[in-house]
Parts: C-alpha cells; sequence; structure tokens
C-alpha cells in the first residue's frame, strides 16, 4: 500500500507561492543595497542570504501552528528595511499586505474545506471509497463502465 500524502493546508498553499515570489524580491533588493553601497558589501549580501535562508525555512514551518506567526515576523522585518532604504517600505509593505490577505482567506477556506476532508477520511478508513474518491463497494466506477455507456 502506497503512503498518501499529507494534505496541505491553503495557508501552506499560498504561503509557499508568496515566499517563492519573496526571495526574488529579496535577493534584487539585497543586490541593489549593494550596489547603491547603502550597506558594507558583507552586511548587505550576508544579510540578503541570510534572510533568504529564513524565507525558505519558513516553507516547511508552515504546517506548525505557529508558523504562521514566524513568516508573519519575518514580513515585518522586511518592512522595517525601509529604515535602511526607503524603497523597502514599499517592497516591504506589499509582501507584508499580500501576507495578510493569504492569511484571512486561507483561514476561511480552510474552515470551509474542513467538514469536506473530514468526511473524506472517515469515508476512506470506512473502506467506503478509494483514495480517488471513487466508491468501492455496489457503484460502478467510471473505469469499469461498460462500453458505450458513458
Amino acid at each position: 500500500m502506497t503512503r498518501r500524502r499529507r494534505y496541505r493546508t491553503m495557508i501552506e498553499q499560498l504561503g509557499s507561492i508568496l515566499v517563492g515570489f519573496e526571495v526574488v524580491a529579496v535577493f534584487c533588493a539585497g543586490m541593489a543595497l549593494f550596489g547603491l553601497r547603502a550597506l558594507p558589501p558583507a552586511v548587505a549580501l550576508g544579510g540578503t542570504a541570510g534572510f533568504i535562508v529564513l524565507m525558505l525555512a519558513s516553507i516547511p514551518l508552515l504546517r506548525r501552528p505557529w508558523g504562521k506567526w514566524f513568516l508573519l515576523a519575518l514580513q515585518i522585518g522586511l518592512t522595517l528595511m525601509g529604515l535602511v532604504h526607503g524603497s523597502m517600505w514599499f517592497v516591504g509593505g506589499v509582501f507584508l499586505a499580500a501576507w495578510i490577505y493569504c492569511l484571512r482567506h486561507g483561514i476561511r477556506i480552510d474552515a470551509e474545506r474542513a467538514p469536506i476532508i473530514a468526511e473524506y477520511e472517515r469515508a476512506l478508513a470506512a473502506g467506503e471509497i478509494d483514495e480517488t474518491g471513487a466508491p468501492i463497494d455496489g457503484g460502478t466506477r467510471a473505469d469499469e463502465a461498460q462500453p458505450g455507456t458513458r
């Protein structure tokens, strides 16, 4: 029997997409800070690399209850980089607003999906359906249908 994939919440999915875009933006911002000589080279490049590592580490942490707050803290930290260069207020603010939007709607969608997922898990455990959701007993599965009856 193959191991089923773990269900990923909407917050995990939206967060991983947002972090993917944000890593690119942080890299570009770090290169801009380095090129503008707003910070010493070691600080600009090291800080950028460290922040990117933290952002990438936040993706698997989103499955933990505190993971979304960890990512929120990173978003606030990115916004506070506006103290170093003014354009970072905008960059950080856009990603902070996007994360708050993802949190708000992800929580709502996960709450709406919870009863559906619970019923699927119950039916799967009872042996009423297979992993694709097709009925096992009594029903005719689509791949077993008689020719010409589709």
